[in-house]
């Protein structure tokens, strides 16, 4: 992928997700990187991704030295059409803006 607003050159993730439990909106999210499938980043930023006609990317949490979590999606969330964001960091000081690699999911429908 190429820069962005002076950020270094970073790898994309595969971004999966699996309906753990779709009556509760539980997801499970996994990531990783498709050349190092062994690489493990030190934080990553989950984003929740509405894709209406301006996408827009709401903050669901940071998880440490982990390449896959649990989310349970909001209740209020209205129905639509979304996808995951993963942005993902060496190390665990995110906020210098050294970016290390960003995926989406494939996109999925809340009914």
């Amino acid at each position: 992928m190429r820069s962005e607003a002076g950020l270094e050159e970073r790898s994309a993730l595969r971004v999966t997700v699996d309906f753990a439990d779709p009556a509760h909106r539980s997801l499970g999210i996994g990531w990783s990187l498709d050349a190092d499938a062994d690489r493990r980043f030190e934080s990553a930023r989950i984003f929740l991704v509405a894709l209406r006609d301006e996408p827009t990317r709401t903050y669901l949490g940071l998880v440490d030295w982990q390449d896959r979590t649990s989310i349970q999606l909001p209740d209020t969330l209205p129905s639509g059409v979304y996808a995951i964001d993963i942005d993902a960091y060496g190390s665990a000081s995110w906020g210098d803006g050294r970016l290390d690699a960003r995926g989406r999911s494939a996109t999925f429908t809340i009914d």
